[in-house]
């Protein structure tokens, strides 16, 4: 299991939802290795430069740490609930 940053955009899109932004590059071993990296301030910079290249620049709810198995069963869970499939 390796932990991923996981930003979260303020606002929500027409269909009710939160946008994300997972960063896949870099990955941790460890929470403690993650919340250290996104609260670096000689990191930040680089993540927040990735994020505005990738989806401009849009205000930002937060920035956390997440295991790539909860991700992976947050999705999944959001992909059924989706398809009309109760849970």
């Amino acid at each position: 299991m390796k932990w991923l940053v996981v930003v979260v955009f303020a606002g929500l899109t027409p269909q009710g939802d939160k946008d994300l932004y997972v960063f896949i590059n870099p990955t941790f071993e460890t929470q403690v290795q993650c919340q250290a990296d996104i609260t670096d301030p000689a990191v930040v910079p680089t993540l927040v430069r990735k994020v505005i290249q990738d989806n401009g620049p849009r205000p930002i709810e937060k920035v956390m740490c997440i295991l790539d198995t909860d991700l992976k069963q947050i999705m999944e869970t959001y992909q059924k609930k989706e398809k009309g499939i109760a849970l």
